[in-house]
């Protein structure tokens, strides 16, 4: 088996840290916030679906620019 020497104050930190990211509901929390001060600072709520963003900015550069076929007329 092969091993290697970490300082036992590093290895206490990666424990702690591991313990940290499996702790699910954290995770969920963290996810959560992250929403909450995207959502203050832009005024937006993204969540899982941007399917009408993706939609919105489509449509709004469809509308903005003219077509080949409007030049030619």
């Amino acid at each position: 088996m092969n091993s290697i020497s970490i300082p036992i104050s590093e290895y206490q930190r990666l424990t702690k840290e591991l313990e940290l990211l499996r702790n699910s509901d954290l995770l969920l929390k963290m996810n959560h916030l992250i929403d909450l001060l995207f959502q203050d600072k832009y005024g937006l709520y993204m969540s899982d679906y941007t399917d009408d963003l993706t939609e919105y900015t489509i449509n709004k550069n469809w509308t903005n620019e003219t077509s080949v076929w409007d030049r030619i007329l």
